[in-house]
């Protein structure tokens, strides 16, 4: 956008540089501390023509993107809000100042320092353009009485800049951004387990066969592609849309009968469910999340069993629900000088029952996290995850005995995870990296059901 604004601003002022009569006094951005990437700008505007000016755009060469914000009261909270333009009057003054309307200067090239100077380009709505030489100066922070949104304007925008600010990769959801922001994300994750446990003690083969069944999953992988897309409509509501490509892979063994001692591989992929969700911003620490699944994954895939016939997998190895689920969440996060924390709880009931006569169980999930920043781009976090799930409600009527992965009794499961991340923050870009992985640290389970031993997840974001 920066580059397409400049290319903009030197074709009109190529053939208009004399096209507009403007004055403008006391241009000045704000001196920040070293590693804080925005800034403010205040200067004067003179219209010294007789017709209104509506300025559209602003760049500059030093700074990835630059906007137009008005400081509004809401309430007793004083919040910067985005402008698409701001129109000064025929023959007029306007005073971009500190809590009024002022410039963002956003992503710099460099750390500047007292007294440099930088060119910024304006474009107005009928396609003039003029510039003008900003000066860094130190400006006194005023002393205000009304509470910001998120304390003081430069604890602000530090804490964004921060490699922490953002979640681990693998708690669900995010937070809310700036009004009018929109942000792409991919995240790829991957999780490994073998057989098996029952309560809180692995179990052998042996076990499952003598209750009655004639084989056993050894292992499972699954793999998650989840794409999402965020905008945030104002500074409390965001939107955000996720959907997964899932690929999953069991391999059983024959405990008795024909092929004793054979092993098979089964497997599915294609699309998960997909998930809509509201964001309501609480305060600068907290939100509220809503999330719809709606069934557009399989619940029904097939594969080859061991005598070469296609068949119905279960219940682990399907791809959807086949129901619509509401996910209802909490998200906290504190953030110190020097490291931060964070938790993040989310429960999920599911509604009524898939065409094949069942549903699985309802699941709550709790994240907490500290967060240290060991660099101006990279963070370090320690976790635990805790989740509860419930056993699948009714009956497939593709079942089968031959296996334990088909009992809706053996998926309920007391489980509690440790992990380890790193976040990334590459410099000068809207872009973050983000990776965690984990491995179970207590488990009760009702079983015998397959045992995670690894998990692990890569996050990558870009904001608009």
């Amino acid at each position: 956008m920066k580059k397409l604004l400049l290319i903009i601003a030197f074709i009109f002022t190529a053939n208009a540089a004399n096209a507009i009569d403007v004055t403008i006094e006391s241009p000045k951005i704000r001196l920040m501390p070293p590693g804080v990437n925005m800034a403010a700008g205040y200067f004067t505007i003179i219209n010294n023509s007789d017709k209104d000016i509506t300025i559209v755009g602003v760049s500059s060469s030093k700074y990835d993107s630059m906007e137009i914000h008005d400081t509004v009261k809401d309430g007793d909270v004083m919040k910067m809000v985005k402008q698409d333009s701001v129109t000064i009057s025929a023959n007029a003054r306007f005073e971009f100042k500190p809590m009024s309307y002022h410039l963002m200067f956003m992503m710099p090239d460099e750390d500047f320092k007292e007294n440099q100077e930088i060119d910024v380009t304006f474009i107005t709505k009928s396609g003039d353009v003029f510039s003008s030489v900003f000066t860094v100066k130190k400006m006194t922070v005023m002393k205000m009485k009304m509470k910001m949104d998120m304390g003081d304007m430069g604890h602000m925008m530090k804490n964004m800049m921060r490699p922490d600010y953002v979640f681990p990769a693998g708690v669900k959801g995010g937070k809310n951004m700036m009004s009018k922001k929109l942000m792409f994300g991919y995240k790829y994750g991957t999780m490994e387990m073998d057989c098996c446990k029952d309560s809180t003690s692995s179990v052998s083969n042996d076990f499952i066969k003598n209750l009655g069944f004639s084989m056993a999953p050894t292992d499972m992988t699954m793999d998650m592609h989840m794409f999402s897309a965020m905008y945030a409509v104002n500074n409390k509501i965001s939107l955000m849309a996720m959907i997964s490509y899932i690929e999953k892979e069991m391999e059983m063994v024959k405990l008795s009968g024909m092929n004793v001692g054979n092993t098979h591989k089964t497997s599915s992929r294609g699309m998960g469910d997909l998930s809509i969700a509201g964001l309501y911003k609480l305060s600068g620490k907290s939100n509220l999340k809503a999330s719809l699944s709606i069934p557009t994954g399989e619940y029904d895939e097939k594969d080859h069993n061991m005598m070469g016939m296609r068949k119905v997998l279960p219940y682990p190895m399907q791809l959807g629900s086949g129901t619509y689920d509401l996910t209802l969440g909490y998200s906290f996060q504190e953030i110190h000088d020097d490291w931060s924390y964070g938790f993040q709880l989310n429960a999920t009931k599911r509604f009524d029952y898939n065409s094949e006569d069942w549903r699985y169980g309802d699941r709550r999930e709790l994240s907490a996290w500290v967060a240290k920043p060991v660099s101006q781009t990279v963070s370090l976090s320690f976790g635990l995850d805790v989740e509860h799930q419930d056993n699948i409600n009714g009956k497939s009527s593709n079942r089968n005995n031959m296996t334990p992965t088909w009992n809706e009794y053996f998926h309920s499961h007391l489980r509690v995870s440790s992990n380890i991340g790193l976040n990334f923050k590459l410099p000068n870009s809207k872009s973050r990296i983000g990776i965690q992985c984990g491995v179970p640290i207590y488990e009760d389970v009702d079983g015998p059901q397959m045992d995670p031993d690894f998990k692990c997840n890569l996050g990558l974001s870009y904001m608009m």
